[in-house]
């Protein structure tokens, strides 16, 4: 056995250099550009605490950080939080989880009223370029907007939105609340990923430019109200996999995403 192997190794080596171009050819002679190249992933997940109707504590926050630690978890969009910015004895989600999650983290309020505040809210690993906050301009909307961040995810920068339409916006109000996130879109292969209360079917105008990570849930997961995501998807970002997560404050919707390198110009 030991010295069949001897030769075999030569001879397969021999087969192999006369196997001729290790590419495939066109009928003109070029070599075909390749397919753009895997650089790296990202995790995003969103969730909506608008309906959560109870006091959020520093222990559920501490145990909502753990979960997105484990889940590994890079970027995170979250609507409906409620702030109290000068009531001492109400924790404020926004700077107890950044700083429990060791994320950066952006926000934008939607109403103000007496000391209470609505924001929508995007937490980062990777540095946050900028944000902009986006009312919608409709009858039925009660000060609901649409937060805009720029984030440098490395190979390149990821445009997300987190938003909330308005809850009895139908019709023409939600058609106009759907164009005014799909406007935000920058020019360009720019990856591009809107979170929140979107409608679950998507027949409104424009809405089809974007795909749906819920064709991409196991089934049990397609069926809950959950927080949509919506992104745009190109040879260089792609849909990987999704799945929906449990928690103490409700279930968070998990993306990964591929973020490919163009391929090299032959």
């Amino acid at each position: 056995m030991f010295r069949q192997s001897v030769f075999v190794v030569p001879l397969v080596a021999l087969l192999a250099s006369c196997s001729g171009p290790s590419q495939a050819t066109k009928d003109d002679g070029s070599v075909p550009a390749s397919r753009p190249a895997l650089a790296s992933s990202i995790r995003i997940a969103s969730i909506d605490l608008f309906s959560l109707k109870r006091r959020i504590e520093k222990k559920d926050i501490d145990r909502f950080a753990e979960v997105v630690k484990r889940e590994q978890i890079e970027i995170l969009a979250v609507q409906g939080i409620t702030r109290y910015p000068n009531v001492k004895t109400r924790v404020d989600f926004v700077d107890e989880f950044s700083a429990r999650a060791d994320m950066r983290r952006a926000f934008g309020e939607s109403i103000d009223m007496s000391g209470q505040q609505r924001v929508n809210a995007v937490f980062s690993i990777y540095p946050i370029q900028w944000s902009n906050k986006k009312e919608f301009d409709v009858p039925s909307a009660f000060y609901e907007t649409a937060l805009q961040v720029s984030i440098d995810a490395g190979v390149r920068d990821v445009m997300i939105v987190s938003s909330r339409v308005p809850e009895k916006a139908a019709g023409k109000d939600l058609s106009a609340c759907i164009e005014t996130i799909l406007g935000l879109r920058s020019k360009g292969d720019m990856p591009f990923i809107a979170t929140g209360n979107l409608p679950v079917v998507r027949t409104i105008k424009g809405a089809e430019m974007l795909s749906d990570v819920r064709s991409a849930l196991p089934a049990e997961g397609a069926n809950l109200a959950i927080s949509q995501v919506w992104h745009s998807e190109g040879d260089l970002f792609k849909l990987l996999a999704a799945r929906t997560v449990k928690t103490e404050l409700g279930t968070m919707t998990v993306s990964e995403f591929g973020l490919y390198q163009p391929s090299a110009s032959r």
